[in-house]
């Protein structure tokens, strides 16, 4: 028996564009019983952190500052180079190109050796070679630039400081550049020592003894905090106070009465039970060893603890 449904012209079934839930009519319209889908907003893009815009900060600081020192740099090059050119022509009665070879042998030279002797401080070489040769070129082009001004038709002894000068100005900023990438790539792997702890000049006329005495101990020991530094020259004179009353000041807590030990006791625990106990105060071990943990310590040695005079938290006791 033949099938007798209608068959829509189009091909598509009815309903199955715009009756289906999500399709469209004619013309590409949505019917109007298809929900409209809903567009989620877009996240915000999160802000940069303090830290991060600092280091943006410092990026942008460190680009200016080489293309200003770049700029001075080429122009003291150029100077120099223009006077060896002189001097090669006038003195060394040389013609073009050869006259071009001179400030190629003597500026450029120099700063093909300041580059071997980067690189041989990055392969932890020795650069006594590169430095010593670079010193000798930059001294030839320095006597070069000073003899073709000095002794030129129209020249003058300002004339030849100033070239003179040039050539000794285009390579002393070659070489900050190469001492600060240096420095930079020692840092990096931890072989550059941290900034000593600085104290304010009145701190200095005020209290020279005690000021001189905690900068002595940031030598010693690497601090790079001045309250560090402090601490330890403090809690070294209550130490000797201590010691010379032989006995503990009145009132102290059993907390501060421990890391007193253990800063007499450069922070061995057995010792500093000794200490305490010689002065009428047992003391728990293992009380003992938590106040020690909670102490801060440094590689070259021991850093006594702080009491609460000195800025530190106590460490409650039980």
């Amino acid at each position: 028996m033949a099938n007798t449904t209608p068959v829509n012209p189009s091909g598509i079934e009815e309903g199955a564009a715009g009756g289906r839930s999500g399709g469209r009519g004619l013309f590409g319209r949505r019917s109007e019983d298809a929900p409209a889908k809903t567009q989620s907003a877009p996240e915000p893009k999160p802000g940069r952190t303090p830290e991060e815009k600092a280091e943006r900060q410092a990026k942008r600081i460190t680009l200016t500052g080489y293309a200003l020192l770049l700029v001075v740099v080429g122009i003291a090059a150029a100077m120099s180079w223009n006077g060896l050119v002189g001097f090669a022509t006038d003195v060394l009665h040389l013609k073009d190109p050869w006259s071009y070879g001179v400030p190629v042998s003597l500026d450029v030279a120099a700063m093909l050796c300041g580059f071997l002797a980067l690189r041989a401080v990055v392969a932890h070489d020795s650069a006594a070679g590169p430095r010593l040769l670079t010193f000798f070129l930059v001294t030839g082009s320095a006597g070069a630039n000073w003899y073709h001004a000095e002794n030129a038709p129209n020249g003058s002894t300002a004339a030849a400081l100033y070239f003179g000068a040039m050539s000794v100005l285009s390579w002393w900023l070659f070489d900050v550049v190469l001492r600060q990438i240096r420095r930079t790539m020692l840092r990096r792997i931890g072989a550059v020592e941290r900034p000593l702890a600085r104290f304010r000049m009145v701190r200095w006329l005020r209290y020279p003894g005690e000021t001189f005495a905690a900068w002595s101990l940031s030598v010693r020991y690497g601090l790079t905090r001045p309250e560090e530094a402090l601490a330890r020259v403090w809690q070294a004179q209550q130490v000797k106070e201590v010691e010379d009353l032989n006995g503990l000041p009145e009132g102290i807590s059993k907390a501060d009465a421990v890391r007193l030990a253990l800063s007499a006791s450069s922070g061995d625990v057995p010792t500093a039970l000794e200490w305490l106990g010689a002065r009428g105060m047992k003391v728990d071990r293992s009380y003992a060893y938590d106040i020690a943990k909670r102490t801060p310590k440094i590689e070259n040695g021991p850093v006594p603890a702080q009491l609460p005079a000195t800025g530190a938290d106590p460490v409650p006791t039980p």
